[in-house]
């Protein structure tokens, strides 16, 4: 079963999370170091991510309900149905 691709809507959130968070733990913790770069970019992303896909179960349209069954009468479920025909093979020809 195909993926469903993300809305732009998703695609926005997740890219302003993104934005905004790393822009604010870049202001707060001062990181000057490859390693609490690498951190930081990391959880940004990983939070980004998470919106986009809360975001999705949010807005998903719900599944259309299933038309129910058709149920034959309760007097005709007694009753045997016909009798299953075996299938036809054709005839091999030499």
């Amino acid at each position: 079963m195909p993926h469903p691709h993300p809305t732009p809507l998703q695609i926005v959130y997740g890219s302003g999370t993104v934005l905004i968070t790393t822009l604010l733990l870049l202001l707060t913790t001062g990181a000057g170091s490859v390693p609490a770069l690498a951190g930081i970019a990391a959880l940004a992303l990983g939070l980004g991510v998470t919106v986009a896909l809360v975001l999705r179960a949010r807005t998903a349209p719900p599944e259309p309900a299933r038309p129910a069954p058709a149920t034959a009468p309760d007097d005709a479920r007694s009753l045997p149905g016909p009798a299953p025909r075996p299938a036809e093979r054709p005839h091999a020809r030499v």
